[in-house]
């Protein structure tokens, strides 16, 4: 569509995602190498599978430790141009 002066109106349209997660804060330690995986409903209706991350340490180290690992999580997609 063009508007009044002739010039072509686009929208820019970004796909959009869904981002699944969850977080518990548990006392004590827990084994940080394993990561178990869940079923998780996907917003198709099918059904996929996500792994759980465990982080130790204390509040400010697991806030630390999250926040990197959120910020890496989506460099990733940012490198990949989604």
């Amino acid at each position: 569509m063009a508007d009044k002066n002739g010039k072509r109106n686009l929208k820019v349209v970004k796909p959009e995602y869904t981002l699944t997660y969850g977080v518990r804060l548990d006392p004590g330690t827990a084994p940080e190498q394993v990561h178990p995986h869940v079923p998780v409903a996907l917003p198709d209706g099918t059904e996929g599978e996500m792994a759980l991350h465990v982080i130790n340490g204390s509040l400010e180290e697991i806030r630390r430790q999250l926040h990197e690992s959120i910020d890496a999580y989506f460099e990733i997609y940012q490198e990949r141009g989604e």
